[in-house]
């Protein structure tokens, strides 16, 4: 966004200098504010546990009700942010002047899914088996997620459903997936008495890649637990009936590719599943399993001689949602129209089933309450070095988007419909879940820490800014696990700084890793370890004052990112 020089040298007399001896003072004459990188780098210690603590125990508190997007509870929180922006002096950047980018979203309501199962023989079928999930009773099978399109397949076996050449296991090779329904066990084995049979690092998330990559209609998983684990995740299920579910940004709804998974993926229960197998019970299922572990590397999938139709009854609803925006103008006439923006999610997933001790709001204190009030305090240091005289020579846009959680929507509207041109943008940095530490490096003893992923696999100038900046500020361990195209969790697109990547903009996201009370209600504010988050933003802080005060905005430059996003623009 430019602005007239009018304005500009207006704003230019809010700034004052203190002056020694005979000269005028600064009330007599305005100073322009200094851009001097070093001194921007000391109000890093502005970033502090003494800010984080009270904020965030505001942001995450019951109150808030979970930040579900949508809700009155996601309207108070956007408020809450609105108003901490306008105390640090930042300006609205976003609808009618005010601090938010407001979109619309389509929401549907499950009514009921019926599933129909057949028997084939040559060129006829025969129906077997019809049931109806919907609030008042469960199905043969229940629906995890997805399923949001009528579907209709053969019905294909295919052991653990995972391919791991280097160990020999091809479970997906035999048949061709494609259009039918691939059954497998529930929980792949990973190692079995000290011996490796597959990949640790191939968890449920790739196994659904791999096999909804080669056109699969959908996953049926066999539980391999007590036979009840069925009846309990259905009668679960059950509560998503009626209840507001997939949501797409309503301005997409014209294309063909609308957010959310129109496949299938749902558990079957134990006693159909060994009548699909030719087996006569579930204790021959549990037993079946058990040989295929025995017998790893022999297994291919078949076909099978039955054929799955689901047919969803659903309903749509508008909800709007919002974005907010705050911003913070550079110093210097030639770059200031150029943006470094910084992001983070502040929606939740609200209210939901209680865990054991009878909780049932999810707080989400780590997930994204650490990185949200993490960019008030960033913002916060820029607004007491604004006072102090000292500006970054480009803009900076502090942006929190909402519906994350419903498939990265509010980052995907933003990119779609940018305040400041993509082109002006310059890098994006991104931060999720930066207040707790996971289970590798807890073992390790290790704290101040973050994983960052991106920067080098788009940008190698925005991964040398973020080394020689944490030199200067945080001093983390800055871990590279998942900085990688082919790791196979792919976080390199799970979070809002993926929808700057797909348009070219150079981006880091700053990450701590899953732990245990990820997406549960115990995700609260007691657990965050606020002096290990104060450094990594301060590592953020110093790394956006380096790429705003850099004479060269770092450049995109690896070629294999850039044709793996062709398709996703």
């Amino acid at each position: 966004m430019k602005m007239h020089l009018q304005a500009v040298f207006i704003g230019l007399l809010i700034f004052t200098v203190s002056c020694a001896g005979s000269g005028p003072s600064s009330q007599d004459q305005p100073s322009e504010p200094v851009t001097d990188t070093e001194r921007l780098l000391n109000f890093q210690q502005e970033i502090s546990a003494d800010y984080l603590k009270p904020h965030l125990t505001a942001f995450a508190h019951d109150t808030m009700k979970g930040r579900e997007t949508g809700t009155p509870a996601e309207k108070k929180a956007a408020y809450f942010l609105a108003k901490e922006y306008e105390k640090l002096g930042l300006t609205p950047v976003g609808d009618n002047g005010s601090y938010f980018q407001n979109f619309e979203l389509n929401a549907s309501k499950s009514d009921s899914l019926v599933f129909e199962l057949y028997k084939k023989d040559n060129s006829s079928k025969e129906l077997i088996d019809r049931s109806v999930a919907n609030s008042n009773q469960t199905a043969n099978f229940s629906r995890l997620f997805g399923g949001t399109d009528t579907l209709r397949g053969q019905i294909v076996f295919a052991g653990f459903g995972i391919n791991d050449q280097e160990r020999g296991v091809t479970h997906l090779d035999g048949v061709d997936p494609k259009g039918k329904w691939v059954m497998v066990f529930q929980n792949a084995p990973k190692v079995v008495d000290g011996d490796t049979l597959i990949n640790p690092k191939i968890d449920a998330r790739a196994r659904f890649q791999m096999i909804m990559q080669q056109g699969a209609s959908g996953i049926l998983t066999i539980p391999v637990k007590e036979p009840q684990e069925f009846n309990v995740i259905a009668q679960k299920m059950q509560g998503s009936f009626g209840e507001t579910g997939r949501m797409s940004l309503a301005y997409r709804e014209s294309e063909s590719s609308l957010s959310g998974f129109s496949g299938g993926y749902n558990i079957v229960k134990p006693e159909l599943a060994a009548q699909l197998l030719g087996l006569n019970s579930v204790e021959e299922l549990t037993e079946h399993r058990k040989n295929l572990i025995d017998n790893i590397t022999d297994f291919q999938a078949k076909e099978l001689s039955y054929e799955l139709t689901q047919i969803p009854y659903s309903s749509t609803e508008t909800i709007n949602s919002r974005n907010v925006l705050a911003f913070h103008e550079g110093a210097d006439p030639e770059l200031k129209d150029e943006v470094v923006v910084l992001t983070s999610h502040y929606d939740h997933v609200g209210i939901g089933e209680p865990d054991s001790t009878g909780d049932h709001i999810y707080n989400g204190a780590d997930d994204d309450g650490s990185g949200t009030i993490g960019l008030l305090n960033i913002a916060k240091a820029f607004a007491e070095a604004e006072k102090n005289g000292i500006k970054p020579k480009r803009s900076i846009l502090f942006l929190n988007v909402s519906a994350e959680e419903k498939g990265l929507l509010g980052s995907r509207y933003y990119s779609d419909h940018p305040v400041f041109p993509m082109e002006k943008t310059v890098a994006n940095l991104n931060t999720d879940m930066i207040g707790r530490i996971d289970s590798t490096h807890k073992s390790e003893g290790i704290e101040k820490y973050a994983y960052i992923i991106g920067a080098e696999l788009i940008s190698s100038d925005l991964d040398s800014l973020i080394s020689v900046a944490n030199k200067q500020s945080g001093q983390i361990k800055l871990n590279k696990r998942y900085n990688d195209l082919n790791d196979p969790q792919q976080f390199y697109r799970r979070s809002d700084h993926w929808h700057f990547g797909r348009k070219k903009v150079p981006f880091a996201f700053f990450f701590s890793g899953i732990h245990e009370d990820y997406h549960r209600p115990s995700d609260e504010v007691h657990k965050i370890r606020f002096e290990k988050m104060a450094s990594i933003l301060q590592t953020m802080y110093a790394t956006t004052v380096m790429i705003a005060n850099t004479d060269n905005p770092p450049a995109v430059d690896n070629q294999q990112f850039i044709e793996i996003t062709k398709s996703d623009n």
